[in-house]
């Protein structure tokens, strides 16, 4: 029977839930990675956020009546972020995966947006073929850094709030050429961590917490400061630094943050490098 695609519901989320944490547990152990969810109730919680988002396309890969898969398009700004795509370890070499990443793309140019983005596994062959054949190009290799407890908490490190939305624009503005905003609301709505860096009366940099987050900052130090005080303050901290910011990586490291994975940025649609200092989510 042909596989069909149709939008994500609740009632779908326990089991993709499982197929999520499976697929991932999967690729990650047969290269001697930690799994990205480390149970399957993690799985289902970031599976659930996402089906509940209504900025938000769930797509459920369905094969006779049971699910096989499912994949996410974001759209909370002006870039598209595709992310996770899973599909049931049983049914893998399906063209499943293909179809998933085909429909998103489609919706994505339907919606009128042009710019979409992954992070991709560097260790995934498998995918990095995949998302390379449907038209994404590699833009920046990315280290998924565990962020040391150790500290020292930055003094000008504060938790972030719904007033620092403007300023955190401004610098994604600056930084990126785009808008955040859309995403940092939600996060900080749902109770990401989020801490931002204030010098002088005025917000020189933040960085929203866990693989979903991301960071921006006027200098090195500044989201170095913002680094060490997340790690310092939040369970289980951790953050993608740009390895071609060699100064960036170097001191993160020589800051007691250690390499967990590399990722690969990838991109279909325009793209302009961020200009100046940043640190990427999952998704871009």
């Amino acid at each position: 029977m042909a596989v069909e695609f149709r939008v994500a519901i609740a009632e779908d989320v326990p089991e993709l839930g499982r197929i999520c944490y499976e697929a991932f547990k999967d690729i990650s152990e047969r290269h001697g990675f930690e799994p990205d969810f480390p149970s399957v109730e993690l799985a289902s919680l970031v599976v659930g956020l996402l089906v509940q988002n209504e900025d938000v396309q769930s797509v459920a890969a369905v094969d006779g009546g049971v699910l096989r898969g499912s994949n996410f398009l974001n759209m909370w700004g002006d870039i598209g972020g595709i992310g996770p795509i899973s599909v049931d370890p049983g049914a893998q070499g399906e063209g499943i995966g293909r179809k998933l990443m085909l429909d998103a793309l489609a919706h994505a140019a339907q919606q009128g947006v042009e710019m979409v983005r992954l992070c991709q596994d560097a260790f995934n062959m498998q995918s990095l073929a995949l998302y390379a054949s449907v038209g994404f190009v590699v833009r920046e290799p990315l280290a998924y850094l565990a962020l040391s407890t150790a500290g020292p908490a930055d003094a000008d490190c504060r938790p972030g709030t719904a007033d620092d939305l403007d300023a955190m624009e401004e610098l994604s503005r600056r930084v990126y050429g785009v808008s955040r905003r859309g995403e940092g609301a939600l996060l900080m709505q749902l109770g990401f961590p989020c801490l931002v860096r204030e010098r002088g009366g005025r917000v020189r940099g933040y960085l929203l917490g866990t693989a979903m987050g991301h960071g921006l900052a006027e200098s090195d130090a500044d989201l170095l400061a913002l680094m060490a005080s997340m790690g310092a303050s939040t369970e289980d901290a951790h953050a993608f630094v740009p390895m071609r910011n060699g100064e960036l990586y170097r001191q993160a490291l020589a800051a007691g943050h250690r390499n967990q994975k590399v990722m690969n940025l990838m991109s279909v649609g325009p793209y302009e490098e961020p200009v100046g200092t940043w640190a990427p989510s999952v998704m871009f």
